[in-house]
């Protein structure tokens, strides 16, 4: 079993959104997903998915989009992004996803080597754009929920497996952590995935902090080929 990340995969099969608009590296981007993930993925491996995964603003629209995620190789566990507008209850969308994919939403689940936990994040007070009146409420809303998520991986955590941690929104900020991250090294998390950002990445997007390593999955940031971080969940 080898371990991949890939997050905001945009795809849009059945809404009219293209994503090209946002330069010429995402031009037929869902054909080049397809073809390095096939080039790349097995059926035994699993890939982690950090949000931002269809355009559709809800099942119906989104369905396309899953039923393509499902027929690629490997087992997927993805957690939700901020355009992920299909997105409800954690019970409604693990009944509407494909067999071979997890939902994570503010919980945690056993996978074997490591224990996998995610919650969607927002935007933190380091961002220039933060705006109290607007985004304090929710980052508040978001740390509990992480804590939550953390709280229940250490529930599931068996001696010498490594935690690893899904959020969409980014816990560093060109370096700088925020309470997420403090969050996330206080309770022991080996690797944390995130996306959400694109086509302007600082050289600081992958880094260590507090014996936690980020690592950026952004579909664009890795040419739309899934990345294997194995070593980094495992060993």
């Amino acid at each position: 079993m080898r371990v991949f990340a890939l997050s905001d995969l945009h795809l849009g099969f059945a809404v009219n959104k293209p994503m090209d608009i946002f330069g010429n590296i995402w031009k037929d981007h869902p054909r080049k997903i397809e073809e390095n993930w096939k080039k790349t993925v097995s059926d035994s491996d699993i890939v982690l998915i950090p949000g931002d995964i269809s355009w559709g603003m809800n099942f119906e629209q989104a369905k396309p989009d899953l039923e393509f995620l499902d027929s690629l190789p490997g087992k997927k566990y993805i957690s939700r992004g901020n355009h992920d507008y299909w997105w409800s209850s954690l019970r409604r969308v693990s009944k509407f996803v494909g067999p071979s994919i997890t939902v994570l939403q503010r919980n945690a689940v056993d996978c074997g080597a490591f224990v996998l936990a995610a919650s969607k994040g927002w935007n933190t007070p380091l961002w220039e754009g933060f705006k109290p009146s607007e985004d304090e409420k929710l980052y508040e809303r978001e740390l509990g929920r992480m804590q939550i998520a953390l709280e229940k991986a250490m529930i599931l955590r068996k001696p010498g497996q490594k935690l690893v941690y899904m959020m969409h929104f980014p816990p560093v900020v060109d370096g700088e952590p925020s309470t997420f991250a403090e969050f996330l090294s206080d309770s022991g998390v080996a690797l944390c995935l995130y996306g959400h950002l694109h086509g302007n990445w600082s050289n600081m997007v992958n880094m260590e902090y507090r014996g936690v390593h980020y690592r950026i999955a952004s579909a664009d940031y890795l040419n739309f080929k899934p990345v294997e971080i194995t070593l980094e969940v495992t060993s």
